[in-house]
């Protein structure tokens, strides 16, 4: 807490070292200052040689404090010292830079020249981590549902975990004028009837390293099992979606667990076979001219029914990988006709 009497630290290079705030500007009841506050202050110690020197009244703004910054996403920002930026009476500094990181909240009280010369900047929050971190401990503490802020990136990853399975159900809640997203977790419990956390989460790119990937490189989680979501020019999708959309993103997190009762959901195409490789293996290429490796299902083998180039077939593919399915049905030319 910065008040009267309080020594400070001074975060730029103007030539003096150490202030001692005097009084508050701009409040007549207020004892204590916080970040964003201008004080009036007298010069403790300076550099010799420099404009500013001992005993010399100036103002100054707050940037740094040892007490913490509580935000309303629940964020705690601490510092080592007590520190501030001497600046003239329009509010710019005197100095050519700014030592040390300094908070947002001097950007919305206008003081962008502080911010512009500051070397580091702490950001607000990560919305994509908060959601990560807040489904992980609800999963971890047994709970049945989960609360995120609403905002449009959380509204399409919620979208995406639901549609996946990856939650049961999701629910838009409003309490004091702000949305909120009400997540309903899966469960799974072994034959003893003690809980099993199923359901991982991991943040790949982030505010300070940012991660990019086209879609050929994108990686496959578990052989597919899990999915990568992205951030595309398209919007926010999966890698499945990004490698059938040959579109690359930032990589945003990787998802992947198992649960009871997930049936895997296959698609079934209609193909051409197009060549008859060595290894047992069929390239097919299938109604909407991708090619595909194609492999003879154990019915069509017990039942010797030969597949040869230039057969129409049927083959299943998982949504997991749409580069290889399942021969399961060769079409007569009848039926093809027909």
């Amino acid at each position: 807490m910065i008040q009267p009497q309080t020594h400070l630290n001074v975060a730029d290079n103007s030539g003096a070292r150490e202030l001692m705030c005097i009084r508050i500007i701009g409040t007549s009841n207020r004892r204590y200052a916080n970040i964003g506050d201008v004080i009036v202050a007298v010069i403790k110690e300076a550099v010799p040689n420099m404009p500013l020197e001992r005993s010399e009244v100036i103002r100054a703004v707050i940037v740094r404090t040892c007490k913490e910054l509580k935000r309303d996403n629940g964020m705690i920002i601490r510092y080592d010292d007590n520190a501030a930026v001497i600046v003239d009476q329009e509010g710019n500094p005197k100095g050519t830079r700014i030592f040390g990181a300094i908070v947002r909240e001097l950007r919305q009280l206008n003081f962008t020249k502080i911010v512009s010369l500051a070397p580091e900047f702490i950001m607000g929050r990560d919305t994509i981590a908060d959601i990560i971190t807040s489904i992980r401990n609800a999963d971890m503490d047994r709970k049945v549902t989960v609360r995120i802020a609403s905002t449009n990136i959380t509204e399409n990853i919620v979208k995406i975990l639901l549609r996946e399975g990856f939650i049961e159900n999701v629910r838009k809640h409003q309490e004091s004028n702000k949305y909120f997203l009400v997540l309903t977790l899966r469960h799974r419990r072994n034959r003893k009837g003690t809980y099993r956390t199923i359901l991982n989460l991991k943040r790949i790119s982030r505010p300070g390293l940012r991660i990019y990937s086209n879609y050929q490189r994108i990686p496959r989680i578990l052989g597919g099992m899990g999915i990568v979501i992205l951030s595309t020019s398209r919007g926010i999708m999966t890698d499945r979606e990004a490698r059938l959309e040959r579109i690359g993103g930032e990589i945003l997190c990787y998802i992947w667990g198992f649960y009871l009762g997930m049936k895997e959901q296959k698609w079934i195409h209609e193909g051409l076979i197009t060549e008859s490789l060595p290894n047992g293996m069929f390239r097919v290429r299938l109604d909407n001219e991708n090619m595909i490796l194609g492999y003879v299902s154990g019915k069509i083998r017990r039942s010797f029914i030969r597949i040869l180039p230039g057969d129409r077939v049927k083959i299943e593919v998982s949504r997991y990988d749409s580069t290889k399915g399942r021969i399961i049905y060769r079409i007569r030319n009848k039926d093809s006709n027909n």
